[in-house]
């Protein structure tokens, strides 16, 4: 069942708290744990939504409007117990958490211009070639780096003899995935209280969440949203 970007992953019948979590994808990344892998270690009578890519604006904008947009969005889905964020989703999920829900945030990161330029460079990279230099990675701009990844792609997969429909679908992926970290970047951490913070074993916590409760886990940032422990700290029985 999908609702908006929103893809219900677990309920039953005594399904009583809503719990929703924000990341990219639910796409298995490598060997990357995702919402889905949380999921059946939740309590029995919690729903959990997780977001999924197609919740990510496929057009330009700018990102505090997307942000808004998102959120009222998400309006639909009811009352939340609980809201989760993993990596650049902290930032959103504590956009999203209204007043009394729980906030949880594993292995949270701070999305700047320089982490936007550096998705643009690995994903230039992925083709096969080697990203022109940026002139301010610092002050990078996110349509800017689709449009130069569009540019690029042609090019280098054109001549690997990909086809254009496929390059075209790699683009506007790159290009989601720009405007999704824009977003995290415009919400930020700033005045933000998490209740939680479900750490794996060797992540640094943002200076901007320093002091916030905490437990860390024995396992890596692959394997974190995977832990029974990581479900249970997060959304107690």
């Amino acid at each position: 069942m999908a609702i908006g970007g929103w893809r219900l992953l677990s309920s039953s019948a005594s399904s009583a708290r809503t719990v929703v979590a924000v990341d990219f994808t639910l796409a298995k990344v490598r060997a990357q744990a995702g919402f889905g892998d949380l999921a059946p270690h939740l309590p029995g009578d919690c729903a959990l939504w997780a977001t999924d890519e197609t919740g990510w604006p496929a057009t330009p904008g700018d990102p505090h409007a997307h942000v808004a947009a998102w959120r009222d969005r998400a309006a639909g889905l009811g009352n939340f117990h609980a809201v989760l964020g993993f990596c650049a989703g902290g930032a959103l999920a504590g956009a999203l958490a209204p007043a009394g829900a729980r906030l949880v945030l594993f292995d949270p990161v701070l999305v700047s211009s320089r982490t936007i330029a550096e998705h643009y460079a690995d994903a230039v990279r992925r083709t096969g070639t080697e990203p022109d230099p940026i002139p301010d990675a610092g002050a990078a701009d996110a349509e800017d780096l689709a449009a130069r990844y569009a540019v690029v792609a042609r090019k280098v997969l054109g001549d690997q003899g990909v086809p254009d429909s496929i390059i075209e679908q790699l683009g506007g992926r790159v290009a989601v995935n720009l405007r999704y970290l824009a977003m995290s970047r415009a919400a930020g951490y700033d005045n933000l209280r998490p209740d939680l913070l479900v750490l794996s074993r060797d992540h640094e916590v943002p200076a901007a969440l320093a002091g916030a409760p905490a437990v860390r886990l024995e396992a890596t940032q692959e394997q974190l949203l995977a832990a029974p422990a990581a479900a249970a700290a997060a959304v107690p029985a």
